[in-house]
């Protein structure tokens, strides 16, 4: 009988929809229990040599007992560090019963195990760290380790070699998960770019010499990360297996208007069937059609967690470049075959006939991180507990089972397992401190790509300069291409690379180090031979290398490439990740990519990728709600001519349906003045695009045209200091036609304002040349000035007052505003003065007056 019959029959006389007793219960969901017919397997704990006996694997492999209780308890993520000890983050908090009641008690730890005989075999634990909440990651360090203790990044220090921390430094507190333990950052996984990666978590971080530095990513991901041998870091989403960045995830953050970045978190086709070696009945949601087999077993991922590329083939070839992934509701690791396809995300298929390296037949087994040893083994952290599912997302159906088969107990086990050969070598992670820096660079052409990541890790962190003159000769020699990565990433962690070196390597014949080379060149923003190198990437015969030159353009040149970038994206106009790449690294001139391509020849006529790069860039131009760029969007609409109409279409579409112009709520575009040419092309072909530009036209607002409105900041002002800046708003319409609408004035004409010491400084000398003037030369941020400037047109103390409040506190001034009594006081201590005022005479009147930014 099928699965799901057998249920439905069991529960003819059920309720339908169960009571909402759990957070994860839905409403009007039923959740049919098991049938009473189903013959589930005992659930009682074994102990680890019972447990061993429980597992199957493949032929040739044997799975090895490292570690278990009461040596390591409730373990979540390891870290194999370089001098061979195994850094373990423990969570015993974590759903001791149904209700979670311990979770935020400080019971978490991070201990240190260590093989003392060199069997293979955990001898000795050491706590290093206690009475954490919820842990999550750690990362071991010379002087101690960094650990994941929400909400903080703790540097945990052991001063005086005890192997105890004894001193902690918070060095972040942006990390959740006191609430949601399931839905938060985790990670600090080393990479070849000398960074540490996170899942599901903002930031990726660099330590050097005890500081902190941080880049922004998207938090994507869940438990886990990992990469494969040329840095592409991957992730899973418990419901899916793999999900790959095919670009460094950083750059979709470099511009922070543009939020459709094609290439990170891109789902990796792949088999999501796994091969439990047991039922699984006690998953959250088993009632539901497609979770579980007609046998009960688990159909598909739901928890995907703890992804490791075995870049090794200790456990044979061909399991080299495979992925390792941990469900620990389906009691198994499962294996996937990466098929690769170059620059584009690979394949993860099933390896023959699919079925799991490691599973067991006992429910408690919860693998939920997997590691890659130096010795070739593959380390699998076992929870080893019988609640797995957090109580937020718990259902009904779920909890019964809980207590039907007394899971709940005991939460003080945890294991430690390895895969190896099955031979009769005796196998131990290998200390590598001891280790010079010469002997640590020959490692790098080592063919196991654990092997070589932990001897840069060894040297970076260590701050090896001795090691410099062979990471040298090794970058500069005829070792593979991937040893010769390693090398420059090294030198780049010592800060001892070089121009040349990086030079060289961009146009090496191997396309993946051509990559890493547009990467490193990244350190070296100012320099013009590596900018035109990166540029000429731009029309490598390698998509990927394409597409890096273009993301690193953004940091190399920023604002300096968009002829470059535009002509890359209208040669390749079917390349999402290219197009993504190059609208990251123009933030702030994205307008110049669109004015340039709008008048390509490739452009010409309308296709369905040309669309699509219109609406993203309108789309982040209008999200940067930046004036200027506004203006400038309007003026391309106004100049395009007849054989581009179905251009003109497309931004007039994006534009209003941005601005939300056709609903009853539009949001209008205002810009600083009257876009060149827009009435003319309006009178001249009022029906273009459909009348959409007559749409646009309505909802345009710039000064001295009915509508336009000058947006004020008003937080933290007393209702009588927002009357002075409204009154100082309409004062300034004066003011428009010198300093403009935004502030900005003319370059070589009129100053700025904006950022305008003297307009945010002291109010004395701003009130003085309200009242009297300025004449003669004035030097801002290098830009000169000689234009004279008369008396403000107002004779009213009110008026100067709100005028001044108005310019200190708009286009991004921060100042405080100036009260109308003030004015009267400053206009009283400088009534013996006449006519206008010069940088001289101000700074002789006023000389504790303090303007940075001008020059004398």
């Amino acid at each position: 009988m099928p699965r799901r019959i057998a249920c439905l029959l069991s529960v003819f006389t059920l309720v339908s929809c169960p009571v909402l007793a759990q957070q994860g219960d839905r409403s009007g969901e039923a959740q049919p229990p098991l049938p009473d017919t189903l013959d589930i397997p005992h659930a009682l704990p074994l102990s680890p040599e019972d447990a061993l006996r429980n597992f199957s694997t493949h032929e040739g492999l044997r799975v090895e007992l490292v570690a278990a209780e009461p040596l390591v308890i409730a373990p979540v993520a390891l870290d194999l560090a370089p001098d061979g000890r195994i850094w373990v983050v423990e969570m015993p908090g974590y759903m001791t019963d149904l209700e979670g009641s311990k979770e935020l008690e400080p019971n978490g730890r991070i201990v240190v195990l260590e093989d003392e005989d060199g069997d293979g075999r955990m001898d000795r634990r050491t706590v290093f760290l206690d009475e954490l909440v919820l842990p999550r990651a750690v990362h071991a360090l010379d002087d101690g380790a960094l650990v994941v203790a929400p909400p903080n990044l703790l540097h945990a220090r052991d001063t005086d070699g005890d192997g105890v921390a004894d001193e902690t430094i918070v060095l972040d507190d942006t990390f959740a998960g006191l609430h949601s333990p399931e839905h938060a950052g985790n990670g600090l996984r080393f990479g070849m770019d000398n960074w540490l990666h996170c899942s599901q978590h903002p930031w990726e971080y660099r330590f050097i010499d005890g500081t902190m530095q941080r880049r922004a990513v998207p938090a994507h991901g869940q438990w886990g990360t990992t990469r494969d041998a040329w840095d592409r870091w991957y992730c899973t989403p418990n419901s899916y297996p793999l999900m790959a960045d095919l670009l460094p995830k950083h750059y979709a953050k470099r511009n922070s208007a543009f939020h459709w970045f094609d290439g990170v978190y891109a789902r990796v086709p792949a088999d999501t069937g796994i091969h439990p070696a047991r039922i699984n009945p006690g998953v959250n949601r088993g009632y539901q059609d497609a979770t579980l087999r007609d046998d009960y077993t688990l159909a598909s991922f739901t928890g995907a967690c703890g992804p490791e590329i075995y870049l090794d083939d200790t456990l044979g070839e061909p399991y080299r470049n495979c992925l390792f992934v941990c469900e620990p509701c389906g009691n198994c690791v499962e294996l996937r075959r990466m098929i690769d396809h170059g620059p584009d995300a690979p394949e993860a298929r099933v390896l023959d006939d699919g079925r799991s390296p490691l599973a067991s037949t006992d429910e408690r087994f919860r693998p939920v991180h997997a590691h890659a040893g130096a010795d070739g083994g593959l380390y699998v952290a076992d929870l080893y507990r019988g609640i797995l599912q957090h109580k937020i997302f718990m259902t009904t159906f779920l909890r019964n089972q809980v207590i039907d088969r007394k899971l709940i107990t005991p939460v003080d086990r945890g294991r430690i397992w390895r895969l190896v050969p099955d031979d009769d070598t005796i196998r131990a992670l290998p200390d590598l401190a001891d280790l010079k820096g010469t002997e640590l660079v020959g490692m790098f052409e080592d063919d196991r790509g654990t092997v070589r990541l932990l001897a840069q890790r060894s040297i970076v962190e260590r701050n090896d300069l001795a090691a410099i003159e062979s990471l040298q000769s090794m970058a500069d020699g005829d070792a593979p291409a991937i040893s010769r990565a390693h090398a420059l990433w090294t030198l780049a962690g010592l800060d001892s690379l070089d121009v040349p070196r990086i030079a060289a390597a961009i146009t090496d014949p191997d396309p993946q180090l051509r990559i890493q080379a547009m990467r490193l060149a990244e350190h070296f923003p100012d320099s013009s031979p590596l900018h035109e190198a990166v540029l000429t990437g731009l029309e490598d015969s390698h998509p990927g290398v394409r597409r890096q030159a273009a993301a690193s353009l953004g940091t190399i040149a920023p604002g300096r490439s968009a002829n470059a970038l535009a002509e890359a994206m209208a040669t390749h106009p079917d390349d999402r990740i290219l197009r993504s790449a190059a609208i990251a690294a123009s933030s702030t001139t994205e307008i110049d990519l669109l004015e340039i391509l709008a008048w390509h020849d490739r452009w010409s006529r309308p296709s369905p990728a040309g669309m699509t790069t219109l609406q993203l860039l309108v789309r982040t131009i209008l999200e940067r709600k930046d004036s200027a760029s506004t203006l400038r969007l309007l003026e391309l609409l106004a100049s395009l001519p007849p054989d581009r109409d179905w251009m003109t279409e497309s931004i007039a579409t994006n534009i209003v349906d941005v601005q939300r112009l056709r609903t009853d709520s539009p949001r209008p575009l205002q810009v600083d003045e009257a876009p060149f040419d827009w009435e003319a092309r309006l009178a001249e072909t009022p029906d273009v695009a459909g009348g959409l530009l007559g749409l646009v036209d309505l909802h345009a607002r710039w000064p001295g045209r009915e509508g336009f409105e000058v947006e004020l900041e008003t937080r933290g002002l007393d209702p009588d200091e927002v009357a002075l800046l409204t009154r100082g708003a309409e004062r300034y319409t004066h003011c428009l036609g010198c300093h403009q609408a935004n502030g900005r004035g003319l370059r070589g004409f009129y100053p700025p304002l904006r950022d305008s010491s003297i307009v945010t400084g002291d109010a004395e000398p701003l009130v003085a040349i309200l009242l009297h003037g300025m004449e003669g030369p004035l030097t801002i941020d290098g830009v000169t000035y000689d234009q004279p400037m008369p008396p403000a047109p107002f004779a009213d103390d009110t008026d100067i007052a709100a005028v001044a409040t108005f310019i200190r506190t708009s286009f991004d001034n921060d100042a405080g505003a100036i009260a109308v009594d003030e004015v009267g006081r400053i206009r009283a201590s400088i009534s013996d003065h006449r006519g206008p005022w010069t940088l001289s005479t101000l700074r002789a009147r006023f000389p504790d007056a303090h303007w940075p930014n001008v020059q004398p």
